[in-house]
């Protein structure tokens, strides 16, 4: 059974000082299977993080629908887990408060929430953290938390915004991987949206490449490398063969956005 169902979505923002109406997305099909990790690549402007935020209910379709678990997503909601690549924890929470906010919002007593966070605190590598203040972090350690706080709530699907664009090479690996391992573990659905075409090979099950815009959906690739991915995986045949294809598909859409 499909986890997300997106049918005849499309996204058009209207005309602004007189200028023309501008459509982010072009109507668009999607099915997106129970524990798939799919990632999103395009070239800039072409409506990657407008479809994400549909589906997170930040943003409302011009047409068509948006299905989870067979209930139909019309604003945000507990079962979406939104990461964006700002750094969105909030500085006068400590790291374990942030990742127990939404927990304490919907009601959880407090020795539940502090099993929840304290187990979360372990999975992304905090313990010893837990009482620091947001400022007092790494961007990478940062962006841990704010996973964490994603994953306490136990959402129907983990969405992510570019999380780690701001990071430096070496953390973006490692964090790669911290993900990768989590989703291996906790059986998560996860739709991610990235600019960086490695990235999107060696974490997805399934890749989505879409066009310049008015964006669509151009090519849906499924990533046939075993689990659990090991970095050394970047450096393999298939690997290389499948960032030639992905090079060639975004590269001719960047093409196409710059003549426009």
């Amino acid at each position: 059974m499909s986890k997300l169902v997106i049918e005849n979505l499309s996204r058009i923002f209207p005309a602004v000082h007189g200028g023309p109406a501008v459509t982010a997305l072009q109507p668009t099909n999607l099915s997106i299977g129970d524990n798939d990790f799919v990632t999103i690549l395009g070239p800039s402007g072409c409506g990657k993080s407008t479809l994400l935020r549909m589906v997170a209910g930040l943003d409302r379709p011009t047409t068509g629908t948006i299905m989870l678990d067979g209930r139909r997503i019309t604003a945000p909601g507990p079962d979406r887990g939104m990461v964006f690549q700002s750094y969105t924890l909030f500085p006068w929470l400590t790291i374990s408060q942030n990742i127990a906010f939404g927990l304490t919002e919907k009601g959880m007593n407090a020795a539940e929430a502090k099993e929840i966070v304290a187990s979360y605190i372990d999975k992304v590598g905090l313990r010893g953290f837990e009482n620091h203040w947001p400022k007092q972090l790494s961007g990478g350690m940062q962006q841990r938390t704010a996973i964490a706080r994603a994953l306490a709530n136990n959402p129907a699907i983990l969405l992510l915004d570019e999380p780690f664009g701001a990071l430096d090479n070496q953390t973006r690996a490692l964090m790669q991987e911290l993900l990768l391992g989590i989703w291996e573990r906790e059986k998560k659905t996860v739709l991610f949206v990235t600019h960086d075409i490695e990235e999107a090979i060696f974490i997805a099950s399934r890749c989505l490449v879409m066009s310049a815009r008015p964006g669509r959906i151009k090519a849906d690739l499924s990533i046939n490398l075993p689990y659990p991915r090991h970095y050394t995986l970047k450096t393999s045949p298939e690997f290389s063969d499948l960032k030639a294809r992905l090079t060639e598909e975004i590269r001719a859409e960047a093409v196409l956005a710059a003549a426009h």
